[in-house]
C-alpha cells in the first residue's frame, strides 16, 4: 500500500467537533464497514460523529457493530419549533420530563394574550457539521437524494474523501486515496493507526470483517504485504474473525452422502452433438437405469469381467468342523 500522507487530515480532525462520514448509494459490506469503523473511533475519540447513506442497511450487514446507527438522510438531526407573530409575547421557556416525555414549558408574559398554538411550527434542521468525508464516492451524485441535501453544506464546511478506486472528476483536494489498496477498510485501518485514533474489539472486528470481505478471505489478487501487516494490527487490539458458513455446493460433487455426481450425456443438433452437464435431479430415468445397469460384455472392445463379479462375495467352501 502506498503511503498516505493523513498530516492533513490530522489537523482537520483535531479541529473538528461535528463530523458526517456520507456513503454511496447501495454500499458495499467494506465501505459500510469502513464507515462504521471509523465513525466508532471517531465518536471514542470524543468526537460527535454519524454515517449517512440513501439507502436502507440490508441484513447482510447486520454483523457490524453500529449499524443501527447509520443515518438515511442528512438532515432531521435537530427540530426547531417556531412561533410565528407571537415572540414579543413569550416571557420565558423551561422544559419538565414527565414520565419520560419531554414537555415545553412556554410562559407568556402577565399582560399578553394566550399563546396561539394551532399557529407553531416544527421544521427539522441540520446542525452544522465541521468536516464531511465521503467513503468511497468516486463521484458526488453517487450519494443520490443525500447529494442534494448536502450540497449546499459543502462550500463552507470542508470536505475530505476517502477512497481506493480512480475518480474521473477530483470533487476536494483533500483527498485519502490509495488505488494499491486491497480495500476501504485497509485505508480505514491504517488512518486511524497513524492518527492514533481509538481502536477497541468492535471498531477492529468491523475493519477486518469488512476487509476479508473486500479480499474474498485474502483470496484477492489486490492482497499485499501491507494487508496482512493491517490484519495482524486489528487481530492484536481483539478483532474477531467471521467464520463464513459452508454449504454443498463448496464440496466436490459426490462427496456428500446422499448426493450423486453430475452427469454428461450428448444432444445431438443440426450442427453435430455436444456433452451438456446435468444436476442429479435432472438426470433422465433411462440414464439413470444405463448408469447403474451392469456392464455389457464387452466395453471399448476389451472383454468384461464375467456377471458373478458384480455378485456378493458368498463362501462356497467345504465347512469345517
Amino acid at each position: 500500500m502506498a503511503i498516505l500522507d493523513t498530516s492533513i487530515a490530522r489537523g482537520f480532525l483535531d479541529s473538528a467537533r461535528q463530523i458526517s462520514i456520507l456513503l454511496p448509494q447501495k454500499p458495499g459490506f467494506d465501505c459500510v464497514a469502513a464507515g462504521l469503523g471509523l465513525k466508532l473511533s471517531l465518536d471514542a475519540g470524543g468526537k460527535s460523529s454519524r454515517v449517512v447513506c440513501a439507502d436502507p442497511m440490508v441484513v447482510e450487514f447486520n454483523r457490524l457493530v453500529g449499524v443501527e446507527s447509520v443515518f438515511s438522510s442528512f438532515g432531521s438531526r435537530n427540530l426547531i419549533i417556531s412561533f410565528p407573530g407571537q415572540t414579543e409575547h413569550v416571557d420565558q421557556v423551561n422544559y419538565n420530563l414527565e414520565k419520560g416525555e419531554l414537555q415545553l414549558i412556554i410562559t407568556p408574559k402577565p399582560e399578553a394574550p394566550d399563546l396561539d398554538h394551532t399557529r407553531l411550527k416544527y421544521v427539522t434542521a441540520t446542525q452544522k457539521q465541521d468536516l464531511i468525508i465521503t467513503i468511497g464516492v468516486t463521484d458526488l451524485k453517487q450519494l443520490g437524494p443525500v447529494y442534494d441535501q448536502v450540497k449546499d453544506h459543502l462550500e463552507n464546511t470542508t470536505l475530505i474523501s476517502i477512497s481506493h478506486l480512480p475518480h474521473n472528476r477530483p470533487y476536494t483536494n483533500y483527498l485519502l486515496h490509495d488505488h494499491e489498496a486491497s480495500s476501504l477498510s485497509e485505508i480505514a485501518a491504517h488512518l486511524i493507526d497513524s492518527l492514533s485514533l481509538p481502536l477497541d474489539p468492535d471498531i477492529a472486528t468491523n475493519l477486518l470483517t469488512g476487509l476479508e470481505k473486500a479480499t474474498s478471505n485474502f483470496k484477492s489478487s489486490k492482497v499485499s504485504v501491507s494487508t496482512f501487516e493491517a490484519a495482524a494490527k486489528l487481530m492484536r487490539r481483539g478483532a474477531k474473525r467471521h467464520a463464513d458458513e459452508i454449504s454443498a455446493v463448496d464440496y466436490p460433487a459426490g462427496s456428500i452422502p446422499g448426493t450423486s455426481v453430475t452427469a454428461q450425456i450428448s444432444v445431438g443438433s443440426e450442427s453435430g452433438s455436444e456433452m451438456i452437464e446435468l444436476a442429479p435431479d435432472e438426470i433422465p430415468v433411462e440414464q439413470q437405469a444405463t448408469d447403474q445397469a451392469v456392464p455389457s460384455a464387452k466395453t471399448n472392445g476389451k472383454k468384461s469381467a464375467p456377471p458373478d463379479w458384480y455378485e456378493p462375495k458368498i463362501y462356497k467352501g467345504p465347512m469345517q468342523p
